[in-house]
């Protein structure tokens, strides 16, 4: 990427993303650990607000069991999992014009503000279903500049062979003259050639090894544990089904394959892939990029055969990557998974 003289690299739909706050069916404002700052907390609990505001603010955080500058709390939720400021599906920071008192993870999000050496980039989080509804309506996922007014919130010094990698990616990702996976096994083959190659030599069942591995990497109290409980009653004794469903799946949803290529893209943007996580080998990346792919051909044909309507492929999509893109998932799929080749066949 050039450097744009400090202009930030954005995706074309960034400037245009607006949350759809009430609107939203799943919201990040339920069931997501949010952390605020000392700094954000002794602002917040010092406001001269309403009565109602106030009586949510004296309940809103939780003490973490190692306490920071950065995590001095963290926001609790009602019984419902919900944010105790959330009411009609809006901040009462925002309907009370608090919003300059957000904690800084609520006013960004689904926003990822980084930079690499001296260049700047912004992208939004695949796990925003506005996020994914936006992907699904662009033709592909194009990059531009935006002049953004925020400093970068992570740092990251790459070399100039390393920084190519992922513009690489993004190519062999868009050349619609091969489908989607021969461009996940091209990138595959250029992480780790021979463990590519030898994996897909396996003869491993591949349903099996997404329902397992979605099993282990799932949390119960999340949406996306809900589509794997259906995934389960559908698949588990009946695996004959999923073909029937792929096929039904892919005359409904004729752009499916634009629509995962332009989720993808994003999320190696999103992930920094390859480079995704210091804890391991980014030759081993290519785990959690098959993951990425078969998990999501998995959970999108199995919900919309139940819910076959495009909102339900949207919700699935959003579900999984909040999985992936908030969590140690390239981690995890490293751990947990023995044969990444077997879930591009999904």
């Amino acid at each position: 990427m050039k450097k744009t003289d400090g202009k930030w690299i954005v995706p074309e739909y960034y400037p245009d993303f607006k949350c759809k706050m009430s609107d939203c069916r799943h919201t990040c404002c339920q069931g997501w650990r949010i952390p605020v700052s000392f700094r954000e907390y002794s602002r917040l609990i010092g406001i001269p607000c309403s009565r109602k505001l106030r009586e949510r603010i004296d309940v809103a955080f939780a003490e973490p069991e190692t306490v920071s500058e950065e995590r001095y709390r963290w926001i609790s939720y009602d019984w419902q999992g919900r944010c105790r400021l959330l009411e009609d599906g809006l901040c009462l920071l925002c309907t009370e014009n608090w919003a300059e008192c957000l904690p800084a993870i609520c006013d960004l999000y689904p926003r990822s503000l980084r930079q690499y050496n001296e260049q700047k980039v912004a992208c939004c989080s695949s796990a925003c279903e506005r996020v994914v509804e936006m992907l699904a309506e662009a033709d592909s996922l194009k990059m531009t500049t935006a002049e953004i007014d925020r400093q970068p919130l992570i740092h990251t010094d790459v070399d100039e062979q390393s920084a190519r990698k992922l513009l690489d990616f993004q190519k062999i990702l868009k050349d619609r003259s091969t489908t989607l996976v021969e461009s996940l096994e091209e990138i595959c083959l250029r992480v780790n050639r021979k463990q590519f190659t030898d994996d897909s030599q396996s003869n491993a069942d591949p349903l099996q090894q997404g329902l397992e591995i979605l099993g282990r990497l799932t949390e119960r109290q999340s949406y996306l544990y809900d589509i794997l409980e259906e995934l389960r009653e559908r698949y588990q004794n009946d695996p004959q089904r999923y073909s029937a469903d792929c096929q039904a799946f892919q005359e409904r949803f004729t752009d499916w394959m634009r629509i995962f290529e332009n989720v993808i893209n994003n999320s190696l943007i999103y992930e920094n892939f390859p480079f995704v996580d210091s804890r391991f080998d980014d030759t081993d990346a290519y785990k959690g990029l098959c993951a990425t792919y078969g998990l999501m051909r998995l959970v999108c044909i199995g919900h919309t055969a139940i819910h076959p309507d495009r909102r339900a492929l949207v919700d699935a999509i959003a579900a999984l990557f909040h999985l992936i893109e908030h969590t140690a998932f390239y981690y995890n799929a490293n751990v947990v998974v023995g044969n990444g080749a077997v879930l591009l066949k999904l």
